[in-house]
């Protein structure tokens, strides 16, 4: 049996291939709810800069000659397998940021942690008899303790209706796919207990667009004695495969954290020339991830481009100081970024030309063609510009802008910054209200192995990296006729 846990040790199943058509009519696990769509005219910056000619190409080289998507993906290795899932304000998530410090330290970066409060987290535990262990979301009115429910399992289509339920559910765990709403599942899991189950879980959904269904918490208004449990879509699924190969024992248990704190890593590159209008540009990314998932692509390759960059940039002269910023507990409502912006005075937020964010920037799924550089209202600015710009002069078409209002940019836009996120996506021409993202973001599925593409990363690092250098570099005089 394949496993699926936090450790260096798990080895997920490859995903399924078939390729489901995205479209808007649902909500993301994520915020991902306002629609992304191109902007269509960039066509003045991308001619201004292609008329520096080889000046531009040749400042670009220094960029593009010292990336390496190898060296990236190490960085995503040690994040998502030897970490592991790296939910908000738990202790996964401070090996995140120790590494990411640690990182940033032995570059001759200077940096300071920023810690912040964050809600309480309810995780369970299911261990299976060969020592596998799954990470699922638990009910805060379920049994949430450290004594274990072991027991058989048993996957029951339905559970609206007492009679879905076998005669000898007693004593047993119950899996059950979850209705699409609150109420409805509610009555599922009254159905379970009061049938006897001595667990239950809840499998996630595919959503609207064919992503899998991420875990959850579920939400009871009633109390249970036993447990019951959120598990990604492909868990169960997985769960169904060994169910069909004979009989399964589970070992459940849920802890309850609480007095949580989130933490966000700010390393600083000061500027080798400085003048009094000179400001700081920001490269951020966030290391956390959702509960089960290790978050390979979301958003360890995010933190591994800044990483990676950062190795690149600590050799060049800078006009402008440059910081590196890791922020934590993204996934449960861009806390980090969110607390990060709330500290600053009006005349530091003043001082922040340009926040240039990656988030997922290495999937590897054929439907998301391209990098888009995403700003909130689809407005250009500084970031989109340059990054467009570089793409041009380097012969890249990958880079395309566009609108989106999910991710860590969208703190800085509301704060008056100029910010973008960079995310590969795919949108149909015909229709911009149809676009494609990853199909296993947020699930254990989203491994090296299933959802990173080197040559994505490549293109990332070239595209990002010489769009930032372009806005940090110092200025060169021309040499004279």
């Amino acid at each position: 049996m394949k496993k699926i846990s936090c450790s260096a040790e798990a080895k997920p199943k490859k995903m399924k291939k078939a390729l489901l058509s995205y479209t808007l009519a649902g909500a993301m696990v994520l915020s991902l709810s306002p629609f992304a769509s191109p902007v269509a005219d960039f066509s003045a910056a991308t001619t201004a800069y292609a008329a520096n000619g080889n000046s531009g190409a040749a400042q670009d080289q220094k960029i593009v000659n010292r990336v390496d998507a190898e060296r990236a993906i190490d960085h995503i290795r040690y994040l998502s397998e030897e970490i592991g899932s790296r939910p908000g304000g738990m202790e996964a998530e401070k090996q995140a940021a120790d590494y990411i410090a640690n990182t940033l330290k032995g570059l001759g970066f200077g940096v300071e942690y920023q810690y912040f409060p964050v809600a309480d987290q309810y995780i369970a535990a299911v261990k299976f008899a060969d020592g596998t262990l799954w990470e699922m979301g638990a009910s805060s009115n379920g049994k949430v303790s450290n004594e274990a429910v072991e027991a058989e399992v048993i996957y029951v289509e339905g559970g609206l209706n007492p009679a879905d339920f076998p005669a000898d559910t007693a004593g047993k765990i119950v899996a059950l796919t979850r209705e699409a709403s609150t109420a409805a599942y509610r009555t599922q899991v009254d159905n379970a207990v009061n049938a006897g189950a001595a667990g239950v879980i809840l499998q996630s959904v595919v959503g609207s667009r064919g992503n899998y269904g991420s875990t959850f918490n579920p939400s009871l208004t009633k109390k249970y004695d036993v447990p019951v449990y959120g598990a990604a879509f492909i868990q169960v699924e997985w769960l169904k495969e060994q169910l069909a190969e004979g009989p399964v024992t589970l070992n459940l248990t849920a802890t309850h954290y609480s007095n949580l704190q989130s933490v966000n890593v700010i390393g600083t590159k000061k500027a080798k020339t400085k003048t009094a209008s000179s400001k700081e540009v920001l490269l951020t990314s966030h290391m956390d991830s959702v509960v089960g998932a290790p978050g390979a692509s979301d958003n360890a390759s995010g933190v591994a481009l800044m990483l990676e960059l950062a190795r690149v940039f600590k050799s060049y002269n800078t006009d402008k100081d440059l910081k590196f910023v890791a922020f934590g507990s993204e996934e449960r409502g861009l806390l980090g970024s969110r607390y990060y912006v709330n500290q600053l005075s009006q005349s530091e937020r003043d001082n922040i030309e340009a926040v240039f964010n990656p988030d997922m920037v290495a999937t590897s799924y054929e439907k998301a063609e391209n990098l888009y550089a995403m700003t909130v209202d689809g407005s250009t600015n500084i970031i989109t510009d340059s990054t467009v710009a570089a793409g041009a002069r380097l012969g890249n078409s990958d880079i395309l802008p566009g609108k989106f209002g999910s991710s860590d940019h969208v703190p800085f836009h509301n704060a008056g910054i100029p910010a973008a996120l960079f995310i590969w996506m795919g949108i149909d021409s015909w229709d911009p209200l149809v676009y494609h993202i990853e199909k296993v973001y947020h699930t254990p599925e989203d491994t090296i192995e299933n959802n990173i593409s080197s040559e994505r990363m490549q293109s990332a690092l070239e595209i990002i990296g010489s769009g930032l250098f372009d806005v940090v570099r110092k200025d060169v005089p021309a040499a004279k006729p």
